[in-house]
């Protein structure tokens, strides 16, 4: 017997919204909303030449209180390879500072940051890659 009136559908909902909430939360696809948005600049004369800028994104892990962050260099012109230097500057910024960090993805670009020290790492990332 039900006592919330609940006829199962509302659930059925409430969790495929929940499942498909940190799609934005993984590594992969925070890395191919960089390409995409890297393309699209490039696409319109924007980043590119000496004007071209690495990338960083971050998503929000709600349920665990962590961000997802992601950094992601485009080559100048298409066709270049470039290096990417975000794991050895992510792991820099946060050897720097106390904090909670998580590098448990393959790529060396990606790492998980504590809330409550995700705008520090971001200051420490963007002045070690400054002075760099």
């Amino acid at each position: 017997q039900k006592k919330d009136g609940n006829d199962g559908a509302s659930s059925a909902l409430s969790h495929n919204a929940d499942r498909h909430y940190h799609v934005f939360a993984k590594p992969l696809v925070l890395t191919k909303l960089a390409h995409f948005l890297m393309d699209m600049h490039r696409e319109n004369g924007k980043w590119t030449g000496t004007k071209s800028r690495p990338l960083v994104l971050l998503a929000e892990k709600p349920r665990s209180n962590t961000y997802m962050v992601v950094g992601y260099e485009y080559p100048e012109e298409a066709g270049n390879v470039v290096r990417n230097k975000f794991g050895q500057n992510f792991e820099s910024a946060a050897q720097s500072m106390k904090g909670m960090f998580w590098f448990d993805s393959f790529d060396s670009n990606v790492v998980e940051v504590a809330a409550r020290d995700v705008q520090k790492f971001l200051e420490q990332l963007h002045y070690m890659m400054e002075t760099a």
